[in-house]
């Protein structure tokens, strides 16, 4: 049987961090050992920094352009047509696939916001009217045409079928994973990382996410103003890796008049988002919408108590090692925020079940049963080397 490549877009790696960044940089790690003789192809953006991986399996094609842009959609398949051959495999990781594409296929579908809550994604009605179309007409497309279509959780799976019911027999369920590098640490360690963000001594919470509204931070802040209106010593830390301070958030933010306390930040190294979840009181993730939310993982990961969601993907990822809240109460969330602090007890049964939670979750688990999924559809793959 004759063999082929597998060719993985991993443009997305040029940009902030993320998920989808998250999820591609664990294919890249470990495909190449998992399927040491089979020929891996990365595209790879030209403006990224260095190359992507030193495997010898590897092979890197420079490509300009986003992994989720009309250019992808409209124009790529017949790039790739050019290129690749009928047992070469190509797999998106990131909602939008090339029309037209000859090659077998696979994709990553983390989420459909844009169709079942475009609001959630596209704030300002305007700009939704234009580009929210185009995302719709996208995903459709992709979950007509995939050979295999990968969700990242059993949430993001049902929402995948309440929007396409015909694509059942190629979904697979593919959960998220963790990086080794999100883990309990030496405490001296975890302040002298962070001591410039968050000086020593100060208790705080801890919000993280990119600043799209699905993230509700508003709430989270406002929980915590409802929690603590005059508690000096403890503090409230948003991390937006994307899009940082919207309007809504700055808004709030002038209103409770509570800079002094509430710190928004973007410029976030991982190993001092490592150190941040070691010291926080807890992870806040009032999170709308989510299909998966790496976030709670690697807190949980790290010990640090999580307080999130009860809806969408969230229960599905935290088990019952979370203190659950309601979204869309600030009440509920702020009462959440002072058990954590005055139940010295709750937070360590937090901690202690958030370890053992996250250790359920692997990446190299979660690229197994890739290559899984990849094998229905390329069964020259070998499988000599996924145990």
């Amino acid at each position: 049987m004759k063999a082929g490549r597998i060719v993985v877009d991993a443009r997305a790696l040029r940009g902030a961090p993320g998920g989808v960044v998250s999820y591609t940089e664990a294919l890249i790690e470990h495909l190449p050992a998992l399927l040491p003789e089979v020929p891996i192809v990365l595209l790879r953006d030209p403006h990224a920094p260095r190359a992507l991986s030193r495997a010898p399996n590897v092979t890197e094609w420079s490509l300009g352009g986003k992994p989720n842009s009309p250019w992808t959609y409209f124009r790529m398949g017949s790039w790739l047509n050019a290129r690749l051959g009928p047992d070469d495999l190509f797999h998106a990781p990131y909602r939008i696939l090339p029309r037209g594409l000859n090659a077998k296929s696979v994709i990553t579908i983390h989420d459909v916001m844009q169709i079942v809550c475009p609001e959630l994604v596209f704030p300002n009605s305007f700009l939704r009217a234009f580009v929210q179309p185009f995302w719709s007409s996208a995903i459709r497309s992709a979950l007509r045409s995939a050979d295999r279509i990968l969700a990242v959780s059993q949430y993001s799976a049902n929402d995948i079928l309440r929007v396409d019911a015909s694509c059942a027999s190629r979904l697979r369920v593919t959960l998220n994973g963790k990086s080794p590098s999100f883990r309990p640490i030496v405490k001296a360690d975890a302040e002298r990382l962070t001591s410039s963000i968050v000086p020593l001594g100060q208790r705080f919470f801890l919000a993280v996410g990119g600043g799209y509204p699905n993230k509700n931070h508003v709430a989270a802040v406002s929980a915590f103003a409802k929690a603590f209106p005059s508690s000096q010593d403890i503090r409230m830390l948003v991390i937006q890796r994307r899009r940082t301070l919207p309007k809504e958030l700055r808004r709030i933010l002038r209103r409770l008049r509570l800079d002094y306390r509430i710190q928004v930040r973007s410029d976030v190294r991982n190993d001092e988002l490592v150190a941040l979840y070691n010291r926080a009181e807890a992870l806040v993730f009032p999170s709308l919408y989510e299909g998966f939310g790496l976030p709670v993982l690697e807190a949980m990961a790290c010990g640090c108590p999580v307080l999130c969601s009860n809806v969408t993907s969230l229960p599905e990822v935290a088990g019952d090692a979370a203190l659950f809240i309601k979204p869309e109460d600030d009440d509920d969330i702020a009462r959440a925020m002072r058990r954590v602090v005055d139940e010295q007890n709750l937070r360590q049964s937090l901690s202690e079940r958030g370890l053992q939670r996250a250790a359920l979750f692997d990446w190299r688990k979660t690229v197994v049963e890739t290559v899984f999924a990849y094998r229905e559809i390329a069964p020259w793959l070998p499988d000599a080397r996924l145990a």
